[in-house]
């Protein structure tokens, strides 16, 4: 299959009996009306679960699977592990799975009407129902303590791109892709050499296959294969172990304290999501008070390349919007407006059309987005249905105000020293040591280690304006402006290499000229309030986060225009490296964001 662009997906060829899937690309079923005990025989049974998660002495357990399906086994094993949990309150479990076709919830919910037992983990899947893209998926289900990544792949890339990664090491594998004579290429030699790849030392298997050339070649790289009596009427299947025992087995080393530098959108973030997952976290800042963007809106203005930053842009606008749904209480999607105002942007356009994503596009006329809005422009556009505006003070102080955090305001980053502990050393010589990971998430601090990142200086302005408080959604043109808030429109933006706070006067005019089918000239006499801010970016325009040194130091910086947008994804890559988590992004994504790309 060739690479297929992010949101350009590939859907199954479905017939249907009694509420059961029939593949027609592989001339096979899904599964069968007993599919709930054929799971719990074949893949929970077989991988002796049950037991292995209740001796388990690791932080997680993690789950491979070649065949997501309709997620059946997920949900399942969902159930069992929530039974089993309740016994090891500390562990989570990490399910990995893999398949070359995009999900529907239009089928998902069709066949979860016959499997009522499985109600309550259906439901609670279907809120974080996955939006259709290729590549990697990250949900996490807090309630049972389980993280689910999605990856829709050809199977050999996608284990080619999990064996880069340590920390993608499985315990248990669930061999479930349709009959090896029907889908030859899940079950190649190339795949038993990926899967052995992957094993850690003491990983298990199950599959419903007795066929010989499967034993045979799980055989061939190190696995001890049982074959044994099948489910119903099946005569016999296959299940077993790995038994390379030269492998070091993955870290279980979790962190014990952590210190964030920087607490603004990134390092809010990762403070949040290191502290739910029990780490202590201390955040300095170099300000007096913690006051950020009044109001931003999320960025959704996808490249449509194959490449990894396509992937990176589309999985983490998608994942941002999941994330802001569960953490912000006042958080509304809107949509976000891109006007059609240019030849750049009307070819972006024309090629978003070409996606046929009426599920996620919506082409509006002048007349629509005056009438829904109240004003009077020229331009067509196009509505993005997921994203909103967000105010950044709002979000920060919700991340930051969690158990396990620190905040250490007033202190000005000046340089690390990496000894058995970490010792971070500020302005006036001031000191904190005995940290067991680093995480420099502040612009100002990182360009004193990465000369090549650019600091630009920015400004939004706060307009009170009766004709635009009917605005509904943000109107992106060659400038924004955003819904009304207490009274006021932001709109933006300046932008300048010089530091715009030198004189403190600021001119407007490049705001309303660049909002001019919005913003008229006496909207200069409206602007009642202003922000002034700063912006790192780096020469190819892709962020960076990424260890830097040892495993120790990390760093998260350069999002320019696009920190809502990434600011959750690129943390949660940070903090599934710091605690020795499966990756949340793809191997070509890690290199593409990598600090040590510089060098």
């Amino acid at each position: 299959m060739t690479t297929l662009h992010p949101l350009k997906t590939n859907s199954r060829k479905l017939s249907w009996k009694n509420n059961l899937p029939h593949s027609i690309d592989y001339d096979d079923r899904f599964f069968q009306s007993n599919a709930i005990e054929e799971t719990d025989e074949v893949f929970i049974q077989g991988n002796n679960l049950l037991n292995r998660w209740k001796n388990n002495n690791s932080k997680n357990f993690t789950i491979g699977e070649l065949g997501f399906g309709f997620g059946l086994n997920f949900l399942i094993t969902i159930k069992k592990w929530h039974e089993e949990s309740a016994k090891n309150k500390d562990m989570w479990l990490d399910y990995i799975s893999i398949d070359c076709f995009s999900l529907k919830i239009k089928d998902f919910k069709k066949v979860f009407e016959s499997f009522p037992e499985l109600e309550e983990f259906s439901e609670e899947f279907l809120k974080s129902f996955p939006i259709e893209t290729n590549g990697y998926t990250r949900i996490s289900f807090p309630k049972y303590k389980i993280r689910l990544t999605l990856i829709i792949d050809k199977a050999a890339k996608a284990l080619e791109s999990l064996i880069k990664n340590e920390n993608n090491k499985i315990d248990a594998w669930y061999l479930d892709g349709f009959d090896p004579s029907k889908n030859p290429a899940m079950w190649s030699d190339s795949i038993f050499t990926k899967i052995a790849a992957l094993s850690n030392t003491d990983s298990t298997f199950g599959t419903y296959t007795s066929a010989g050339f499967v034993r045979r070649g799980l055989e061939k790289n190190n696995f001890k294969v049982y074959k044994v009596k099948g489910f119903g009427n099946k005569r016999h299947k296959l299940q077993g172990r790995y038994i390379n025992n030269t492998r070091s087995h993955k870290s279980n080393q979790i962190p014990d304290k952590v210190a964030i530098i920087g607490a603004g959108l990134a390092g809010s973030c990762l403070a949040f999501k290191l502290a739910k997952y029990g780490v202590q976290v201390d955040v300095f800042d170099k300000n007096k008070e913690l006051i950020a963007n009044p109001m931003a809106s999320m960025y959704p203005k996808f490249s449509l390349g194959t490449d990894a930053r396509s992937f990176l842009l589309t999985q983490g606008y998608f994942y941002s919007y999941k994330f802001y749904t569960e953490v912000l209480d006042s958080f509304v999607n809107t949509g976000i407006l891109f006007l059609n105002n240019n030849l750049d942007r009307d070819y972006w356009i024309k090629r978003i059309n070409k996606l046929n994503r009426d599920d996620l596009f919506q082409n509006i006329t002048a007349e629509e987005i005056n009438s829904k809005n109240n004003l009077n422009q020229n331009y067509d556009g196009i509505l993005i249905k997921y994203g909103a505006n967000i105010s950044i003070n709002e979000l920060n102080n919700k991340l930051l105000n969690t158990n396990n955090i620190k905040i250490i305001k007033e202190h000005e980053f000046k340089k690390y020293h990496l000894g058995k502990r970490i010792k971070i050393i500020f302005k006036n010589d001031r000191y904190y040591d005995d940290y067991s990971h680093l995480v420099i998430c502040s612009g100002d601090s990182l360009k004193k280690l990465m000369p090549k990142m650019g600091i630009k200086y920015g400004a939004i302005a706060g307009i009170n304006e009766k004709s635009l408080h009917n605005i509904k959604y943000p109107i992106n043109g060659d400038g924004y402006v955003l819904p009304e808030d207490n009274k006021i429109n932001w709109a933006g933006s300046i932008y300048s290499n010089e530091n715009l706070f030198k004189n403190n006067v600021l001119d407007f005019e490049e705001i309303i000229k660049k909002n001019s089918h919005i913003l008229s000239d006496q909207t200069k006499n409206n602007i009642k309030r202003s922000w002034i801010g700063t912006r790192a970016s780096l020469p190819d325009y892709t962020p960076i986060a990424g260890n830097i040194e040892k495993n120790k130091i990390f760093t998260i910086g350069g999002l320019g225009s696009r920190g809502l947008s990434l600011a959750p994804l690129l943390a949660e890559v940070i903090m599934n490296d710091i605690c020795n988590i499966p990756s949340a992004v793809s191997n070509e994504v890690r290199d593409a964001i990598s600090p040590l790309r510089f060098k």
